[in-house]
């Protein structure tokens, strides 16, 4: 598969020239955005050293090392993953008018960034099983782009007579069928609507379907698609104060509760921010904030264990509430997530919760923006907006205190 930015390409605005060793350079316009790299010394370096540390021994617990790069000027609603071979994905909005996609390729710092479209809203990106990156993004619509090996392919797939706002998320299955979910806030009318959206591509038409009528749900929502294909979503009902996750068959959702009022502790409002993803047995993880609270609900069979991870200081705004969660080769979870503009970094060793701070509060009074994903070797890579400059930066940690001592699963 030829990654989006090593493929010839015409009146597709890219940001730099790709390195001389890689065929297929695109055709740049003249602009560069000027993004430089952030660097904390030589990245293969670091890594090479990592792994001769963890020849010596079978330890189990050695210092975290984090790095940072730079990706852009500026960034916000990012969204990364990590393919099988180590390149990074990224897509986000710039804060100029324009959804960006971003590609680094493994074993380099640097990075090479392309316009998708004109957007300053939502973004989120999954990858299929060859390494194609798919990103969904709204801003009056929910917008669709796939890279199909040679060139992007954009779709609206809500229209513009109900104007989309919020948060949109995209899974791929394994047969490559692509799902969507967002959050509808409105009628073409203007009046209140307040559901979460649901769309499959069945032979060429997006098949859309309303995931839960109760209340208010959904303005926040995280979509997965397990290795069987089958879709699963949580979301919040805000007003019954519910943390819901659902799955879909096929024809209709059937939907559990994860968490809810008063039933770990006393806060008013739950399940904002909130993040999925599955462990190989199918059970789910949800990252997810309660009113002053981080929080982390897994599955155990039938039930759910709530534990919680962190006491927060949360900027009450749709914005402010983000979390992202992914598992490590051992199965345990990692969230990166958002304290009063400090962007933070939290890991469960198979005994108890972990937290450090990976980019302190600073004179940028944005949000954090993050995104977490974890790579074959287990190094952690969070996007975020930093909080002095607001550059778009991408934190590396390299696998050290979440590794165990026999390297075998551990469950809570």
């Amino acid at each position: 598969m030829r990654h989006p930015l090593t493929t010839p390409r015409r009146s597709r605005p890219c940001d730099a020239s790709f390195p001389a060793n890689f065929t297929g350079a695109p055709t740049c316009d003249s602009q560069r955005s000027g993004a430089k790299i952030r660097s904390f010394g030589s990245l293969r370096l670091a890594f090479v050293f990592m792994v001769l540390i963890g020849s010596l021994a079978a330890m189990a617990a050695r210092a975290q090392q984090w790095q940072s790069e730079t990706v852009d000027k500026s960034g916000k609603f990012t969204s990364i993953a990590v393919d099988s071979t180590g390149n990074l994905h990224l897509s986000y909005a710039d804060g100029e008018g324009w959804i960006k996609y971003a590609f680094r390729p493994a074993g380099s710092s640097k990075w090479f960034t392309m316009q998708l479209g004109g957007s300053d809203s939502f973004t989120d990106l999954k990858l299929d099983r060859q390494g194609n990156p798919h990103v969904c993004y709204t801003g009056k619509a929910t917008r669709y782009a796939e890279w199909d090996g040679k060139a992007w392919q954009t779709q609206t797939v809500a229209t513009d007579a109900a104007p989309v706002w919020y948060s949109c998320s995209v899974a791929i299955a394994p047969d490559g069928t692509p799902h969507l979910t967002w959050y509808r806030e409105k009628n073409p009318d203007l009046s209140n609507y307040l559901h979460l959206k649901h769309a499959v591509l069945q032979d060429g038409t997006w098949v859309v379907h309303t995931v839960d009528f109760d209340g208010q749900t959904g303005k926040w929502h995280s979509l997965f698609v397990d290795a069987q294909g089958v879709a699963h979503v949580t979301y919040d009902a805000y007003t019954d104060g519910r943390l819901k996750f659902a799955t879909w068959d096929g024809k209709l959702w059937s939907v559990d509760i994860a968490d809810f009022r008063g039933h770990t502790n006393d806060q008013w409002n739950l399940g904002m921010g909130n993040s999925l993803t599955m462990d190989q047995q199918g059970q789910a993880y949800v990252s997810y904030y309660d009113s002053g609270d981080l929080k982390c609900a897994w599955q155990l069979g039938k039930k759910w264990r709530v534990d919680t991870v962190d006491s927060i200081s949360a900027r009450v705004a749709w914005m402010g509430y983000r979390s992202s969660i992914a598992l490590d080769s051992h199965g345990n979870p990692h969230i990166a997530y958002e304290d009063a503009g400090t962007l933070k970094h939290a890991f469960w060793d198979g005994t108890k919760w972990h937290t450090e701070t990976i980019a302190a509060r600073g004179a940028d009074n944005q949000y954090r923006f993050a995104s977490l994903a974890i790579g074959a070797d287990d190094a952690v890579y969070i996007s975020y907006r930093d909080p002095n400059d607001g550059s778009l930066q991408v934190a590396i940690g390299r696998p050290g205190r979440w590794e165990t001592q026999n390297g075998a699963k551990l469950k809570p």
